[in-house]
């Protein structure tokens, strides 16, 4: 609950610098790393390894992600505070035991609202929230 209450606490922080707080060029060509997993109902995870699982998003609308020892192309399309990801291509290289591939790879899917708060990226899609940094 107190992950749900920060992101709505960013998003309206975000919210009161102007009519438009978030900006391509905040979320675009930066590599973004995972730093943490929220769900509802489940421990929250710490990424011990945020250089593992990342997401770039590209000025052509396409984006690239590592899901520790996969990597994913797709599209993405961003409309205010909504990035809505497309199907992603992933390789399907076997991870090791304790890998968060699976987890990641889907919570990347869909529409997320997204806050961006100093060098975090939120997104936030239904019960799961990613933090990422940069």
């Amino acid at each position: 609950m107190r992950a749900f209450w920060l992101v709505v606490l960013l998003a309206a922080a975000a919210a009161g610098c102007g009519d438009n707080p978030l900006k391509p060029s905040d979320l675009k060509e930066v590599t973004w790393k995972l730093e943490l997993i929220e769900r509802t109902g489940v421990p929250t995870i710490t990424v011990a390894t945020p250089d593992q699982y990342t997401l770039r998003l590209g000025n052509d609308g396409r984006l690239s992600a590592r899901a520790d020892c996969n990597q994913c192309t797709g599209t993405y399309t961003l409309d205010g505070d909504t990035l809505r990801i497309g199907n992603l291509a992933c390789t399907l290289v076997r991870c090791p035991a304790g890998s968060l591939d699976s987890a990641y790879g889907a919570a990347l899917g869909g529409s997320s609202t997204i806050a961006i708060s100093d060098s975090n990226l939120i997104l936030r899609n239904g019960g799961v929230t990613l933090r990422f940094r940069n």
